[in-house]
């Protein structure tokens, strides 16, 4: 996990002072954090008609990287903000829309929640619809594709003057990049915790923690989901190890139901199997399911990322090996308040850093030892 602890140009979110609730206290945004890493996010896609416009098609600027998209509105009380939400289905989605309602109400602003469906076509229509309605000045997108949604949000966008956060999910090709290099030029900040970097660490502490080498199952969300990319593309490390071995994939909707059937079959595909990797929580419900029911807990060890209440008391207990903590509530928070900092003229980071938030203690990795330093979100 010290790969997470070198320098980047993020902000450490949540210390400091600042306006609005939410876990933690934040700095002014001309701070720079020292440490590095972060966010391929939670976003779902479940359609593959989606990968359409990559970075090199999206906005083009005279300043270039340092371009933030549109001014916005005078003054903060006049921001119109739109909401567009990967879905609304799971306790992770319900935790960052209550978060955002919220923040918007301490800050004073219009905000209006769209749910995405987990379809990326849905989402794309109504962003489609939000740019030519007149009705909102600022966007807070957690896309279900990134690529689809490119131009809308860095070109289009800045058009009709509405100012754009990302968040959870980075945008326009961006899902393995690191650091700043997951913000797109024409929005104002990407706001995430689960970057390539994250996932590597994640399959670094497997390789550690079985020595003499294991056979890997990986259960993942959608294939065209950010998450899932970084996920597959941290997983090729296993290769170079001596004794590891990738035996089975499977993708899901992220939902417990699928990932129980999808450990029920790797299971019995694999009765020798050491080790399942799910990269959500509410997956990682039905893999213990799975384990269990075929009498192989304790034999097969478990490793979850998303950090809810049930993964974290899982965790405790001996259910899970660890947990990848997620933030949904401060996601949300930091991208609202990005915009209104924003507005205010107050210097915004390209890249807020969840991995760095201060209501973490140093590390998103919880374990057994460590699991009373963790609080969930949701």
């Amino acid at each position: 996990m010290e790969r997470l602890l070198k320098s980047s140009g993020a902000r450490r979110p949540g210390t400091g002072t600042g306006t609005g609730t939410g876990p933690g206290t934040r700095t002014r945004r001309g701070a720079r954090s020292l440490l590095s890493a972060a966010a391929c996010v939670f976003a779902v896609t479940l359609t593959a008609a989606a990968c359409s416009v990559p970075s090199d098609q999206a906005a083009s600027t005279a300043d270039g990287a340092s371009s933030t998209g549109a001014k916005g509105p005078a003054e903060v009380s006049d921001l119109k903000i739109a909401y567009f939400s990967a879905g609304t289905s799971n306790a992770y989605l319900q935790a960052a829309i209550k978060a955002a309602k919220k923040e918007a109400g301490a800050l004073g602003v219009k905000l209006d929640v769209f749910d995405g469906q987990f379809d990326a076509q849905k989402q794309f229509d109504q962003i489609q619809t939000a740019l030519t309605s007149g009705r909102y000045n600022a966007f807070a997108v957690e896309p279900n594709d990134g690529n689809l949604v490119c131009k809308l949000l860095t070109k289009n966008a800045a058009d009709k003057g509405i100012l754009v956060s990302v968040f959870n999910l980075p945008i326009c090709g961006r899902a393995t990049e690191l650091g700043d290099k997951t913000w797109e030029p024409g929005t104002v900040t990407y706001v995430g915790g689960q970057t390539l970097d994250v996932y590597r660490a994640w399959v670094d502490q497997v390789i550690k923690d079985n020595p003499g080498g294991a056979k890997v199952a990986l259960i993942s969300g959608p294939d065209l989901n950010a998450n899932t990319i970084c996920f597959q593309e941290a997983a090729k490390e296993f290769a170079k190890h001596k004794g590891f071995k990738v035996v089975a994939r499977q993708s899901t909707d992220y939902t417990t139901p699928k990932g129980l059937a999808a450990a029920q079959t790797i299971l019995r595909a694999n009765p020798d199997l050491d080790v399942i990797m799910s990269n959500f929580s509410g997956m990682s419900r039905g893999v213990v399911q799975a384990v269990s029911g075929v009498k192989r807990a304790g034999k097969v060890k478990i490793y979850d990322f998303g950090g809810d209440a049930w993964a974290l008391d899982s965790v405790k207990r001996g259910s899970l090996e660890q947990s990848v903590m997620m933030l949904p509530a401060q996601e949300t928070i930091e991208a609202i308040r990005a915009l209104a900092d924003h507005v205010k003229g107050e210097d915004v980071p390209h890249f807020i850093n969840l991995t760095e938030s201060s209501a973490l203690p140093g590390t998103p990795f919880a374990t057994r030892a460590t699991i009373g330093d963790f609080h969930p979100e949701y």
